[in-house]
C-alpha cells in the first residue's frame, strides 16, 4: 500500500474536504465543488476568515473566495463562465533534501523525494534522486497506470501515441515538452519563494 499521503499518485493526492463557514451563502450548502484545493490553502483561508491578512509569503490562496464571491471560472471552458480565477495546474513536491536533486533527502528507499505538475488532463511527475520521469493521461488513465514515457507501456496502447485535447491532436511528445515546461517554470517560483 502507499505509505500515508506522501506520493504523486492520484489515490494519494486526493483527501475529501468539506467546509462550514457561517458566511456560505445558503445557495452554496451543500454543493460539491471540482475546484482544486490544496493544503496550503488552508492557513490563508482561516486568517482571511478572521480579517487577518496572509503573510506574503504564503503559498496558499483563501478557499473561500470559491463561495463568497462570484462563480468560479470554469477551467474548461476557458474562463468563460464566472469572474474568479482559479488554479488550472498545481505544483506537487515531497523533498526534504536539496530542492534540485533531492540529495540528503533522509527518506531514500521509504519515501522517495517526488515533484509533480497536475493538471486536469494530465500528470507529469519527476523523482528527483533517481532523475526519473513519468507522464500520465489522467483522463483515460485515472489510476495512473500506464506511464506514456515508459516505452514498453506506450507500444502497448496505440491510442496514446496521438490524443485529443479539447479538439485538436496532440502528441505525447508535445504533451511532455508543454508539461516538463510548464513544471519547471512553477518549480522555480516555488524556489524563489513566490506564491504559485
Amino acid at each position: 500500500g502507499l505509505a500515508e499521503k506522501w506520493y504523486p499518485f492520484e489515490e494519494s493526492l486526493k483527501v475529501p474536504l468539506v467546509i462550514q463557514d457561517p458566511r456560505m451563502p445558503k445557495s452554496k450548502r451543500g454543493t460539491v465543488s471540482d475546484a482544486w484545493t490544496l493544503n496550503v490553502d488552508l492557513a490563508p483561508t482561516m486568517l482571511k476568515a478572521a480579517k487577518i491578512e496572509p503573510s506574503f509569503f504564503m503559498q496558499g490562496r483563501d478557499i473561500a473566495r470559491l463561495y463568497l464571491d462570484d462563480p468560479i471560472t470554469d477551467r474548461k471552458s476557458g474562463g468563460k463562465g464566472g469572474s474568479i480565477k482559479w488554479r488550472k495546474d498545481f505544483y506537487y513536491e515531497w523533498n526534504m533534501g536539496d530542492p534540485l536533486n533531492a540529495s540528503g533527502h533522509p527518506q531514500t528507499g521509504f519515501i522517495d523525494a517526488a515533484q509533480a505538475l497536475i493538471t486536469d488532463e494530465w500528470k507529469y511527475i519527476y523523482w528527483p534522486e533517481q532523475d526519473f520521469e513519468q507522464l500520465y493521461h489522467r483522463s483515460i488513465d485515472p489510476y495512473d497506470e500506464w506511464d506514456l514515457i515508459k516505452k514498453d507501456n506506450r507500444q502497448n496502447i496505440s491510442s496514446f501515441s496521438a490524443i485529443m485535447d479539447g479538439g485538436s491532436i496532440q502528441t505525447t511528445q508535445a504533451v511532455y515538452e508543454e508539461l516538463k515546461a510548464q513544471f519547471l517554470k512553477l518549480r522555480a517560483r516555488v524556489m524563489a519563494g513566490r506564491p504559485v
